[in-house]
């Protein structure tokens, strides 16, 4: 799709304690595209993905979220427009909240539900996206009793409560089984599908995890780019076995991907 870029990174650069772990970054996620980012722990994919969440701001060069460029704007408000899934979300959710709860503390991204008044238009959005994640059947058990998988769709519902134009997922399917991994990724195609303009940033190290709906790919190593483009033009051979420091044969079927050691 074509429009204003809902991220756009010059030269971006991050900066921990005189160590650079991200360095001259440059790419831009439009409306509608799907971006998984790759790369081998420490890479620089989280750093990047705290920027693009308007967690972080830049050492050095530009960023813009949604229009408007960090640094220049209340972060505060501008993370409300965006919808992220992240392991550190699951773990700071309280477990006695019951799964619709969890769901209605996204239109605010507060951790509880107790500081607002939620109408029944919110609590009817919220079972809908529970149904589109295949989980409303759980909307009434306490989030504490649910698998990795389940909670990792409740988060997802969440995220999407204030109808964002970006979401952000990290690492989604971290610690799911085979089953688990294939039914999240499922239903994260039904979600995106009722959501089309919705712009996907994605970071993970698993090629597996890669989303059918997936249309760009960025490949970070040491916090550089190897590559960035086209998702069939980026996961090849080349740039995994460099990012990975290891020699990797990609496989693609039916728009999933594996990754398998190259017998030289």
């Amino acid at each position: 799709m074509t429009g204003a870029p809902v991220i756009k990174f010059i030269d971006v650069s991050l900066v921990y304690e005189s160590r650079r772990v991200l360095d001259a970054i440059s790419f831009e996620v439009h409306p509608g595209d799907h971006w998984v980012v790759l790369g081998q722990n420490g890479a620089g994919k989280t750093s990047l993905f705290q920027v693009a969440a308007a967690r972080l701001r830049p050492s050095l060069g530009t960023a813009w979220v949604l229009g408007e460029q960090l640094g220049k704007t209340d972060m505060r408000e501008l993370r409300k427009r965006i919808g992220i899934s992240s392991g550190a979300i699951v773990e700071q959710l309280r477990p006695d909240l019951l799964v619709e709860e969890v769901v209605l503390t996204g239109i605010y991204g507060d951790l509880a539900p107790w500081w607002h008044t939620y109408t029944e238009m919110d609590k009817e959005r919220a079972l809908m996206l529970l149904r589109l994640a295949g989980v409303e059947e759980l909307s009434k058990r306490a989030f504490s009793t649910l698998s990795a998988g389940e909670r990792q769709q409740v988060v997802i519902a969440r995220a999407l409560m204030p109808d964002p134009q970006l979401l952000l997922l990290d690492e989604p399917t971290s610690g799911l089984d085979m089953g688990a991994r294939e039914r999240f990724l499922q239903r994260l195609g039904t979600l995106l599908a009722e959501h089309q303009s919705l712009s996907l940033l994605m970071i993970t190290h698993h090629i597996e995890d890669v989303p059918p709906s997936c249309t760009h790919a960025l490949v970070l190593k040491e916090g550089v780019m190897v590559a960035l483009g086209r998702v069939e033009d980026v996961l090849i051979d080349m740039n995994l076995s460099v990012a990975f420091d290891f020699p990797l044969k990609v496989e693609r079927h039916a728009d999933r991907y594996r990754a398998i050691a190259r017998a030289d």
